[in-house]
């Protein structure tokens, strides 16, 4: 590499060239002018006003919306400009950073390659310059190279998009850098944006959460769709990120806690979902690391094995569902894995695809953060399914000739190895005694023992997409797997946080640790084997405290105590889950659990169905609800304190009015962002120890909430 400034730092092992200066370089920046909220301060950062990056919004289009979602496979662009830009931490975020991003169709970038630099990319500066190969097929049984091309096929309409990659090490931290990527055509078109390393060290930073982003709706996304679950708040959101309601800057990252677009709701157009989702995520992803969880609208159907490997069922594309072939890609996470490199886990799969950015940890400051795929270790069966109750329903049929038959679901628990009942502690444990113990599950135990014994890491946060405790009573409920699997887990080695989305809310829970021996639910939708009316051991969590302390004038809970849950699952669908359950004889919160594989019954001839969750429990581990607004984003400022185990985290929820053009009460109100937050909580471990204002007596912490 060289051309290069010579106060520049940090390389990439991919080939590096000569500076460039093509025609239309300069043309299609993307925010390069945003701030990283409370690094802002870190060399060759900006002030925080600068956090209120540009965000674009679509071409005002006609006041009629069109009718969807559509029915018939459409066509992708033909042209090559970059666009969908995506920042992932690397391995160590300090000091790498991985630049993603994707042609706009099925068309290949002719000769992409990406420029960097720690000062603003001009004719002066080039930056360095690294090149991307040819793209190849996702496959995942092998390692990435620092730079990489990526096609993905997909299995039910047969368009092939592709994605670019490189990952940018020995960069310094606390540091902005300024990017550009290029397609390379002969009339050459160009997007960048630049982005901060995290801070080194004991430092203060912030990060955002939301989950179920969806899409916006035809007036706000590019292609002018109304996809499944498309909604204007999915818009909203996304601008919230980059100009949060305090005023205090952007964030640092962004985790997504699952659910990204829904594409497996559009058998006929997941890529085409997948782009408007890019394009509008990429409005801040293209500024500050984006860091995903799997979730159950990831798992697409095609037309491959579990593992990903393609069917060779006699008979063609049309034979493979009804062989059993009906995955996209490993797990059905084709497009998830082809637009996503993540930190790598070293997980090889019993089948031998390496398990990469399935679930995976970073660490920023004092804070260890590790995304699970809870798809692995859940009940409830709430993939892709096609079950029609129809009698004698016709296969679903794609453009690419693949036919679903009725009664197809993907069911991802166990893929990466089974579980065996511990009885004495009604948990699940990886089972050693099979062969195929379950990977995930060993691998979250060796990384939360080895977060505890590092004297740099102080609290540990959790995201996963699927929840332990729910009250919820339109959405999913509580399961019973997560708390078998992964609470135990969590008990053990005190993790601090567990956010996660699923239901489209807000819901936030006591400090619990252990669980209610003799608690029992009861089942009211009993699934075969199952009697109505029957106790049902739900392993309810336990409560260990209901009144928080202060820091500061701020109620604050000790999470040494306990671990504190939070579902933050309204980044912007269609369909809000803001009404909570309460038992009607004493009005105390009540929630659905799923503590079997919910039955599906029926056959062709008759028609299919699929069972709700099975019981239901009091949930005193509730504290607190929003029933006024389904949809809103978590800001969490880290404060690492004076002295090591002194880091506190303070979260931030704005609570944001559902928004849309289109009819119904569900899209009824305002494009005005939140300046208040709904609630602020402190999470520290032993804040009593910490001299900061704490008292051991408590006040309800926000009177609109219904905190306690």
């Amino acid at each position: 590499m060289h051309e290069s400034d010579v106060n520049e730092q940090g390389h990439s092992a991919a080939d590096d060239e000569s500076g460039f200066s093509r025609r239309g370089f300069l043309a299609g920046v993307v925010g390069a002018g945003a701030a990283a909220g409370l690094v802002g301060a870190a060399k060759g950062g900006l002030a925080p006003q600068a956090a209120q990056a540009a965000v674009a919004t679509p071409a005002v289009r006609g006041a009629t919306a069109p009718s969807g979602p559509p029915t018939t496979t459409l066509p992708l662009p033909t042209t090559t400009e970059p666009e969908q830009l995506l920042l992932t931490w690397g391995s160590d975020p300090a000091r790498s950073v991985t630049v993603s991003w994707s042609a706009p169709g099925t068309v290949p970038q002719p000769a992409p390659f990406l420029a960097y630099s720690n000062k603003p990319i001009t004719a002066g500066n080039p930056g360095r310059k690294v090149r991307l190969p040819e793209p190849a097929p996702l496959d995942v049984t092998r390692h990435y190279p620092e730079a990489a091309s990526v096609s993905f096929t997909d299995g039910l309409n047969g368009q092939t998009t592709f994605f670019y990659h490189v990952q940018l090490t020995d960069l310094e931290p606390g540091t902005r850098y300024y990017y550009q990527v290029c397609d390379g055509a002969a009339a050459p078109s160009v997007a960048g944006s630049s982005f901060a390393t995290a801070p080194a060290g004991r430092a203060r930073y912030r990060f955002s959460s939301f989950g179920d982003l969806a899409t916006p709706s035809w007036d706000l996304n590019t292609s002018g769709n109304i996809w499944h679950e498309s909604c204007d708040n999915s818009f909203y959101a996304v601008t919230a990120i980059e100009n949060p309601g305090d005023g205090r800057g952007a964030p640092l990252f962004h985790l997504l806690n699952g659910d990204l677009c829904y594409a497996n709701l559009d058998i006929q157009n997941a890529p085409g979902v997948w782009r408007d989702f890019g394009i509008n995520m990429g409005r801040s992803a293209a500024n500050r690391p984006w860091m995903p969880a799997l979730g159950n609208h990831e798992v697409e159907f095609g037309v491959c094995n579990e593992a990903g490997q393609v069917g060779d069922a006699p008979g063609g594309v049309s034979a493979q569902a009804a062989a059993g072939n009906y995955f996209n890609g490993p797990y059905g996470f084709g497009h998830y894995l082809s637009r996503f490199l993540l930190p790598d886990n070293g997980v090889r799969n019993w089948d031998g695809n390496r398990l990469r950015g399935n679930f995976y940890s970073f660490q920023v400051g004092t804070v260890k953060f590790i995304s699970l795929d809870a798809d692995d270790i859940i009940y409830q069966d709430g993939a892709s399914a096609y079950l029609n109750a129809a009698a004698d329903a016709a296969s679903e049929t794609t453009s690419s000739g693949a036919a679903i038959p009725n009664g197809t679901v993907t069911y991802n628990r166990e893929y990466t190895g089974n579980l065996t009942l511990d009885a004495a502690s009604y948990s699940l444990v990886p089972d050693f005694s099979s062969g195929t113990p379950n990977l995930q599950c060993t691998w979250l135990e060796r990384e939360l023992g080895e977060a505890r014994r590092d004297p740099s890491v102080d609290m540990i946060v959790v995201f996963m997409h699927q929840c332990a405790m729910s009250t919820s009573l339109p959405g999913n409920g509580s399961d019973l797997g997560i708390r078998q699997a992964w609470l135990p887990l969590f008990d053990r080695y005190q993790v601090d946080l567990v956010l996660s989305g699923h239901e489209h809310d807000y819901e936030r829970s006591y400090p619990v640790r252990g669980y209610d021996r003799g608690a029992h639910g009861t089942v009211v939708s009993p699934n075969p084997g199952q009697t109505a009316g029957a106790a049902v051991d739900t392993r309810r969590p336990h409560v260990v405290t209901t009144k928080p302390g202060r820091i500061n004038g701020v109620p604050a809970w000790d999470t040494a105590q306990g671990t504190v849950f939070l579902v933050l699952g309204g980044g912007g669908t269609n369909g809000p889950a803001n009404v909570y359950g309460t038992d009607t004889a004493d009005g105390l919160p009540q929630a659905k659990v799923i503590t079997q594989r919910n039955a599906i019954t029926g056959s062709q001839a008759a028609g299919f169905k699929r069972n709700a969750a099975d019981s239901i429990e009091d949930a005193p581990w509730s504290a607190a609800t929003n029933a006024g607004d389904a949809y809103g984003y978590a800001i969490f400022d880290v404060d690492p304190g004076q002295r090591p185990g002194e880091t506190t985290i303070t979260m931030q929820y704005f609570a944001v009015p559902a928004v849309s053009n289109e009819a119904g009460s569900a899209h009824d109100g305002t494009t005005t962002l939140p300046t208040k937050p709904f609630e602020t909580f402190v999470f520290g471990r032993g804040i009593h120890h910490f001299g900061r204002g704490h008292s051991e007596q408590g006040e309800p912490a926000v009177a609109a909430s219904t905190a306690s």
